[in-house]
């Protein structure tokens, strides 16, 4: 009797050393990670419909342009989409995140900004702002079309420009990922007709 009491107990301890194992893979198998396990840090809310209202577009017609867009959520994300028109010297259009110093803070040590989207196989720019200056950082990504990923863009590869998206010789060569305060999608290249992206999530890999 005494030995099958033992048993038992040695059994309900091996089960519950079993649950806390599980329980500890599950809670670190939620955490976003890259494919190769590198956590990731959320800079920019995406996931409902409040978060993607304080979103605003800017296109060419402030310039004479005739090109249009809109942000909406859907698909999970900010769905970015319009129609990309060259007349008058036009353009590109923009979708544009408030202005939140904490953007900055959650990415210091960055080594990247990732971008998660569903794109239409064009490419698109991400454009970080930075607090206090006139100039910007941006970096191309070309989507694959239809096809959900998560696209690393190097802090290292961002390149300095102005307001309309020359170079900027006279900024800092180097985006400093801890003064970022504001992030933009563009589209431009010349990329004329309809267009769709639909992000999911913008991150930094430290």
């Amino acid at each position: 009797m005494v030995a099958n009491r033992r048993w038992l107990a040695g059994v309900a301890i091996a089960v519950s050393a079993l649950m806390l194992v599980a329980c500890g893979q599950q809670a670190s198998a939620d955490e976003p990670t890259t494919a190769t396990g590198v956590p990731l840090v959320s800079l920019i809310d995406v996931g409902n419909a409040g978060a993607v209202a304080g979103w605003t577009t800017v296109n060419d017609p402030v310039m004479g342009g005739k090109s249009t867009s809109r942000v909406a959520f859907s698909g999970g994300g900010l769905e970015f989409s319009g129609t990309l028109s060259l007349e008058n010297n036009g353009g590109f259009a923009s979708a544009r995140s408030p202005q939140d110093p904490g953007i900055g803070q959650k990415a210091i040590g960055a080594t990247a900004l990732n971008v998660q989207a569903t794109g239409d196989g064009k490419t698109y720019v991400l454009k970080a702002g930075v607090a206090g200056r006139p100039s910007s950082y941006i970096q191309r990504f070309r989507t694959d079309a239809g096809v959900a990923r998560r696209y690393a863009l190097p802090v290292e590869s961002f390149e300095p420009v102005g307001m309309r998206l020359d170079p900027a010789p006279d900024a800092p060569r180097l985006l400093d990922p801890s003064t970022i305060d504001e992030v933009a999608v563009y589209i431009l290249d010349k990329q004329q007709g309809p267009f769709a992206i639909t992000i999911t999530g913008i991150d930094a890999t430290s």
